[in-house]
């Protein structure tokens, strides 16, 4: 079992795995924010093969995926590696998360989750393996700190709820009422109190 070495100028690699395009989006939008580097896979099998290829230092995967699932991937990646891992999903049981944490994963985050909370999972995650074990290299920075969480910013045509902090694309948040007028408000929490990005 191994882990990557930490990199000298702290721009760690990031695997996403995630088959809807704007969750991807929305997480590889945080990971640059914090100044480390993203690959996105669209599936377990990309994330499979990107994981070979490019030996990132932390995984957050998605569970429900065509071809291999995130549990999965994470037995896979476990065969070979002790890189933190974290599950994204909808299905928030309890069920799946400890089959989650059976096959090997580190942390269990349900969606819709809050970017900045992901964000600070993710650096605890990295913390905790790369500050404290002892296969990191002497000469390198240490791992980055929680006040190293970005702070939120919006993609352009995306919108946030200030009640829940569900976050989306802008379409996500239009609906019409049973009269047909056009509506704009949480899908999560049914909240009008909205922010937008300024694109």
């Amino acid at each position: 079992m191994r882990l990557p070495e930490v990199p000298a100028d702290n721009r760690f690699r990031v695997l996403i795995v995630e088959d809807d395009p704007s969750i991807a989006k929305l997480v590889s939008v945080h990971v640059k924010m914090a100044k480390f580097e993203p690959f996105v896979a669209i599936d377990g099998v990309d994330g499979w093969s990107q994981f070979t290829q490019i030996d990132p230092h932390i995984i957050l995967s998605d569970i429900n995926m065509p071809g291999l699932s995130g549990h999965d991937l994470v037995e896979k990646v476990r065969a070979t590696s002790m890189v933190p891992i974290l599950l994204m999903t909808a299905a928030d049981s309890e069920g799946y998360q400890m089959k989650g944490f059976k096959v090997g994963a580190d942390d269990y985050i349900p969606k819709p989750f809050n970017p900045q909370i992901l964000m600070a999972r993710l650096i605890a995650n990295l913390r905790r393996v790369y500050r404290y074990d002892a296969g990191g290299t002497s000469s390198a920075k240490p791992a980055p700190k929680d006040d190293d969480v970005p702070s939120m910013g919006l993609p352009s045509g995306w919108a946030k709820c200030e009640a829940c902090s569900y976050l989306g694309p802008v379409a996500k948040f239009q609906t019409r009422d049973k009269s047909g007028q056009r509506v704009v408000a949480c899908p999560n929490c049914s909240n009008k109190n909205l922010t937008f990005s300024i694109s």
